[in-house]
C-alpha cells in the first residue's frame, strides 16, 4: 500500500465489533484503535479516563444538564468555590475525532466506533463497516461475556445502549446511525458468521486499497 488506509467499523453491542475489529487489524498489520482514542482524548481533555469513558457515545441527558449548569453557577452566599471544569458533548466528540483524523492519517487502522465512519466520510480511503444481528443472538451473547444471569436484563441493556449510540451519532453527525447508505458494508454477523465477517472486510480493504 503506497497510502495508509483505515477500516471504520459501527457495529451494534454484542455483534462482535471489537472481536471482529482484532482479527482484521491482526491479519492486515493494521493497528487496533479503541481503548486507545479514548486514552488520547483525555489526555487532550486533562480528564481522568475512567470518567470520560462513561460519556462517550452517548449523549448527556436533561437532568446531567441541568447537574453541569449549577456546576459553573456562583453561588448566591459569600463563598465561591473554585468553578468545576465541564467537558460537554460536544468537546468530547471534536477531540475524539481529532484523534481519529491523526491515526486515518499517520497509520493504517481499524477504528470502532466513536462516529468514526462519519468524520472520515470524505477520506476515499476508508472502508466504513455496520455490524448487526438479531436482539436474541446480541443477548445470549453478552449474557456469556458479562455473566449475566438473565436474557431480561441482557435485552434491557441491548436496548439502551441501541438508544444510546443512536443518538449519539443523530446529535453529532445528523444521520441515521443504521441506516445501510452510510456504510460500504453491512454484515449481518449472527448469518454470516464472525471468521468470515471478518473475512469479507479484510477483502474489501484490500481490494479498496488497491484500486485507490
Amino acid at each position: 500500500m503506497l497510502k495508509h488506509f483505515t477500516v471504520a467499523i459501527s457495529r451494534q453491542k454484542g455483534s462482535g465489533g471489537a472481536f471482529i475489529g482484532q482479527e482484521v487489524a491482526k491479519h492486515l498489520g493494521f493497528k487496533y484503535m479503541d481503548r486507545e482514542i479514548l486514552c488520547q482524548a483525555a489526555s487532550m481533555l486533562h480528564e481522568d479516563e475512567s470518567i470520560l469513558s462513561e460519556r462517550e457515545e452517548r449523549i448527556s441527558n436533561l437532568w446531567d444538564k441541568i447537574l453541569q449548569a449549577f456546576s459553573v453557577c456562583t453561588p448566591e452566599t459569600g463563598y465561591a468555590p473554585p468553578p468545576l471544569r465541564h467537558i460537554n458533548d460536544e468537546e468530547i466528540f471534536e477531540t475524539e475525532a481529532m484523534v481519529i483524523n491523526k491515526v486515518a492519517t499517520n497509520c493504517s487502522s481499524v477504528i470502532v466506533g466513536r462516529g468514526a465512519f462519519h468524520i472520515l466520510r470524505n477520506n476515499p480511503r476508508v472502508l466504513t463497516v455496520f455490524l448487526h444481528a438479531s436482539q436474541e443472538f446480541r443477548a445470549n451473547r453478552i449474557m456469556n461475556i458479562y455473566n449475566i444471569a438473565d436474557i431480561e436484563t441482557a435485552l434491557a441493556l441491548l436496548i439502551q445502549s441501541d438508544k444510546q449510540r443512536r443518538k449519539f451519532v443523530q446529535e453529532h453527525t445528523g444521520v441515521e446511525w443504521t441506516d445501510a447508505c452510510n456504510y460500504t458494508l453491512c454484515i449481518n454477523t449472527e448469518i454470516i458468521g464472525f471468521p468470515e465477517a471478518a473475512e469479507i472486510i479484510m477483502q474489501t480493504a484490500k481490494k479498496m486499497s488497491q484500486v485507490q
